[in-house]
């Protein structure tokens, strides 16, 4: 695999794994200007439920509160994360917690593709309005 990236499964990388994926959920959130009830982990295969709120929202498996701040992301309960978005589909920031960096891409779509500081890592998520998980967007 000389020149590609590699995805993340099964890869250590310094983020957490749940922080990342709620990364994901926010950047698509602002993105999209609407909140995702359900996540996949395309490298995982795991499924996660989110819980929209007026102002963020609830990642049910950690059950951190997660609302937008001037700088990027406050977690209640845990570290903030900056978070910026560039130009029409990519996004950038650091996790104060790992101190880890990171970048992206999200778009409104239906996925959201996540790189590790290095760029060596790449993490993607599935998004769904559907609680029954179907990809498909609402009209």
């Amino acid at each position: 695999m000389d020149g590609m990236l590699s995805p993340g499964i099964g890869k250590e990388a310094g983020l957490n794994p749940d922080i990342r994926r709620i990364i994901a959920v926010e950047a698509h959130r602002r993105r999209a200007g609407r909140c995702p009830v359900l996540v996949h982990s395309l490298d995982t295969g795991e499924s996660f439920v989110i819980e929209p709120l007026p102002d963020g929202f609830r990642d049910a498996t950690t059950g951190l509160t997660v609302r937008e701040s001037t700088t990027g992301i406050a977690l209640d309960g845990a570290a903030a994360v900056d978070l910026r978005l560039n130009g029409d589909i990519a996004f950038e920031g650091q996790d104060h917690a790992s101190g880890e960096r990171f970048t992206g891409h999200a778009g409104g779509g239906a996925s959201v593709t996540f790189h590790d500081s290095r760029r060596v890592h790449f993490f993607q998520y599935a998004i769904s309005y559907r609680p029954d998980g179907a990809i498909a967007q609402p009209g």
